[in-house]
């Protein structure tokens, strides 16, 4: 997992159910990506309050505490570069400042070759850290 983190694929998952945060964690570390979560909007907004080498923040909306809305500003504000792909089962049009948006329940492979393109490797040498991730 180390390598992932010195290769620009570093993903912050916000999912507050446990079992869909946990298989897509799971499914997302084996196709190469480091994986950190959280499974609320506090324990996202830790994160982003003190940001870590982050390359893509995926978002659920509802997350019990909060809705994941709420916490684009704050990647927006703390990771300007990372990107933000909200994955949620929400069935209406979703208008915010995103760069993608993926249903739960659509095809996964379709979620990972987006990723893929979205967050290009990196040569050693241009990673955001030499340091991988520490929990808040």
């Amino acid at each position: 997992m180390e390598t992932s983190w010195t290769f620009g694929r570093c993903l912050l998952l916000v999912e507050d159910d446990p079992s869909n945060r946990m298989t897509l964690a799971a499914l997302l570390e084996e196709a190469g990506f480091a994986v950190v979560t959280a499974g609320s909007y506090s324990e996202a907004e830790k994160w982003l309050n003190h940001p870590r080498p982050i390359d893509a923040v995926l978002l659920d909306q509802s997350l019990g505490d909060g809705f994941g809305t709420g916490l684009i500003p704050l990647v927006r504000h703390h990771m300007p570069g990372a990107k933000v792909v909200f994955v949620t089962g929400a069935d209406s049009a979703i208008d915010m400042p995103v760069d993608a948006v993926f249903r739960k329940g659509d095809h996964f492979e379709a979620l990972l070759a987006f990723l893929f393109k979205l967050l290009p490797q990196r040569p050693l040498g241009m990673s955001s850290s030499a340091q991988g991730p520490r929990r808040p």
